[in-house]
């Protein structure tokens, strides 16, 4: 594994939601005093689209089985995601950061992995250049699009590079045992493939407006992580020192996911 760091942030953290277009800036500042401060690894960021991508793939009724979406909704999504992105982007540089905003077109085709791409953001990362990438509309072929969750991208770029942290950043401290004690989950086991916890059941919220199917998604895509051998660590973002000390491997308050060792 490469001593990287690949951290999601959630849209649920840096955006509020139910506010459509409106980016939570004191979530992202404190975001970025938190991870300037962390030297010791490098990272790649991806965000997702919170109430910026989300509001206008609703809006437009897109989703991420591609299709011959309406052109104006192809458009208004791709630059909702690339506003969200220079906010975040513009944060980090205020904090002292060398953030490097790109689509994930730059590294994939057809939501597919472009090798020398992804590699490339792990070396940019190694060479003090933080590649921040995000959840967007992508074009597949011909007039059809598709929504790329930047959960699926994680996975993706995941599986490529393979880092030795694998970070989720939402806004509850992990997953849920129920949702009604919010008894936190400490650590999943990967059985059969699909996140476990022994006897108990994975408590998942209703996923409302977010198309790309909320917390739920989330799991199966860390589980596909973990699958490959990695750990992943659900963690509450709007702590922001979780996702730091995470990223430098101590214990936090969270949910790890246990990754499959590697045969």
């Amino acid at each position: 594994m490469k001593d990287i760091a690949l951290i999601k942030l959630g849209g649920s953290v840096i955006t509020f939601k139910d506010r459509p277009l409106e980016a939570n800036t004191k979530a992202i500042r404190d975001i970025c005093i938190a991870l300037a401060g962390l030297k010791e690894i490098p990272f790649i960021i991806v965000h997702g689209g919170g109430s910026f991508g989300h509001y206008w793939s609703v809006k437009y009724d897109m989703h991420t089985k591609p299709a011959p979406y309406d052109s104006r909704g192809v458009a208004v999504v791709h630059e909702s995601m690339v506003a969200l992105n220079q906010i975040i982007v513009n944060a980090m540089l205020e904090h002292g950061m060398n953030p490097y905003g790109l689509p994930p077109s730059s590294f994939t085709s057809s939501r597919r992995p472009i090798k020398s791409g992804i590699a490339a953001l792990a070396t940019m990362a190694a060479n003090g250049v933080i590649p921040v990438t995000f959840g967007d509309m992508v074009h597949i072929k011909d007039a059809s699009y598709s929504i790329f969750s930047g959960d699926s991208l994680m996975s993706l770029i995941a599986g490529q590079i393979k880092p030795s942290r694998v970070i989720f950043a939402t806004n509850v401290d992990g997953i849920y045992q129920d949702m009604h004690s919010k008894k936190l989950v400490a650590e999943i086991e990967l059985q059969n493939g699909s996140a476990k916890t022994g006897s108990a059941d994975i408590g998942f919220g209703p996923a409302g407006t977010d198309v790309t199917g909320g917390m739920k998604r989330k799991v199966a895509e860390a589980a596909k992580i973990a699958s490959l051998g990695m750990d992943v660590m659900l963690v509450n973002g709007l702590e922001p020192a979780r996702i730091v000390d995470a990223a430098r491997g101590k214990k936090v308050v969270g949910t790890r996911i246990k990754g499959l060792l590697s045969s």
